[in-house]
């Protein structure tokens, strides 16, 4: 018997992985209610289906040994995974325990970094998860000269998150070495208001759900590496490529959205709609109506200049 500790898509892995090795019976065990766990909900489908046994809210306790070999696992009740702040800060009931019997057990519960006396000498902080502080912007830390990103900055996250962060500590080294450079002039603050989704009327513009392949030989694909799923059928082709991306409904990016409406035009399901909150701050006229608003403007302006002239030659002259 196997038992996988963890709830990620990587802890599916191992434990399907598990069954196609030859496992007897495999489970699995993690910290997270069954709602909350972090592999996406067709992957715990699909391990489901090969019989992995999945047992939610547990954290690992010990791993029981006999006679130098691995004969199970014992595991407590996780009463809660995080903090009032929100961080990672699992609590658990000890007096509420399991023994899991087991010849194997693969756990795939993320990384920490091993520190030993690499930043000893130096003005790093680090959080109570062991977690560097950075300015969220620069990602400069105490020690002026040395920058961070990636899951020693936030914790566990995607790769392409502690890619972005490199490119931006990359930048900001770059400045510190110059002399009298900024580490924050012109730096895009990558905030994003997010909407409040549960108050969007998105009408039926996308009613459409992600189309999921069929699987084939299933008899076989359990115990086999190969690609078990077909391709999407024509209609499922159709029903794909007509789902709405959120090219706007989700994020709006405050900064960089200078009211063009050009995505209003470009949306084919008419879901973008553009709104003036302030419309006294200033007057909006038609493209073809524009220079009757301008030339008045441009005469009042060219009779300040001239009259600006004379008085200068004027003072002039006088002195």
């Amino acid at each position: 018997d196997c038992v996988v500790v963890g709830g990620g898509n990587v802890a599916i892995d191992a434990a399907r992985t598990a069954v196609r090795l030859g496992a007897s019976h495999v489970s699995m065990y993690c910290l997270e209610p069954t709602d909350a766990m972090l592999a996406s909900p067709e992957e715990i489908t699909e391990a489901e289906a090969e019989g992995i046994t999945i047992s939610n809210e547990w954290g690992p306790l010990r791993v029981i040994e006999e006679n130098g070999h691995v004969a199970g696992i014992e595991f407590k009740r996780c009463t809660s995974i995080y903090d009032e702040e929100g961080h990672f800060a699992p609590t658990y009931d000890e007096s509420e325990t399991i023994s899991v019997p087991c010849s194997t057990v693969v756990f795939s519960i993320g990384q920490t970094a091993e520190w030993k006396d690499l930043i000893e000498q130096e003005e790093i902080e680090l959080t109570p998860q062991g977690y560097v502080i950075a300015d969220t912007k620069t990602y400069q830390t105490d020690q002026s000269d040395i920058f961070v990103g990636g899951d020693i900055l936030t914790g566990p996250r995607f790769a392409i998150d502690a890619i972005a962060q490199g490119k931006e500590a990359a930048t900001s080294l770059h400045r510190f070495v110059q002399p009298n450079a900024s580490l924050t002039i012109g730096r895009d603050a990558r905030y994003f208001k997010e909407l409040d989704k549960d108050n969007i009327r998105i009408g039926s513009y996308d009613t459409a759900k992600r189309q999921i392949a069929e699987i084939e030989n299933k008899d076989e694909w359990k115990r086999s590496f190969a690609e078990a799923k077909a391709i999407f059928t024509a209609e499922q082709v159709k029903t794909e490529t007509a789902r709405c991306l959120g090219c706007g409904a989700a994020i709006v990016d405050e900064n960089k959205c200078i009211g063009c409406g050009l995505c209003t035009t470009r949306c084919n399901f008419d879901a973008i709609h553009l709104k003036r909150e302030r419309p006294e701050c200033s007057i909006m006229r038609k493209s073809e109506d524009k220079l009757k608003a301008i030339l008045p403007y441009m005469i009042k302006r060219q009779i300040k200049v001239k009259k600006a002239e004379k008085r200068a030659k004027k003072a002039a002259k006088n002195a």
